[in-house]
């Protein structure tokens, strides 16, 4: 997506002159850097903490979370340019601008890819983090329902 642009008779469009396209290249690169950083940080043997389990756990949920809206938005704007929109006078610009789409698709479908393998991180950290640890609070009533209570 970095490098998709595209010039023909009807004018010049590029990734950067849309807001959705700038998130997505900016979110993928923070999940880049971010999974080269937690590949270091794992790999690097030391005891496993409850600070770091939630730390990773944190910023696993955090990138999912914004690596998916950077997809979603990239894909509505790949559904108008390629429908249109007539109620609001947008026109089908795919039909303008083919290649220019087809490398934005294919930018969006890859985002999608590395959405899933973000979604079974951090079920894997969830895993790893609410199966070492015991709960902080204590969940008993007197009456044997289990509800979470708080000390007084």
């Amino acid at each position: 997506m970095l490098k998709n642009a595209q010039d023909n008779d009807y004018g010049a469009i590029s990734y950067a002159d849309l807001t959705a396209f700038k998130y997505l290249v900016y979110a993928n690169g923070v999940c880049a850097a971010y999974s080269l950083f937690s590949a270091f940080y794992v790999a690097v043997p030391r005891s496993t903490t409850l600070s770091r389990s939630w730390t990773l756990f944190f910023f696993d949920q955090v990138l999912t979370y914004a690596i998916l809206a950077a997809g979603t938005m990239s894909a509505e704007i790949m559904y108008l340019a390629y429908k249109g929109d007539v109620k609001v006078t947008w026109s089908k610009e795919c039909s303008v601008y083919g290649s220019f789409c087809k490398r934005a698709t294919t930018s969006v479908g890859i985002t999608f890819a590395s959405v899933a393998c973000y979604v079974l991180l951090s079920l894997v950290s969830s895993y790893r983090l609410f199966s070492a640890y015991e709960t902080p609070i204590p969940f008993i009533s007197s009456k044997g329902l289990e509800i979470a209570s708080f000390p007084h």
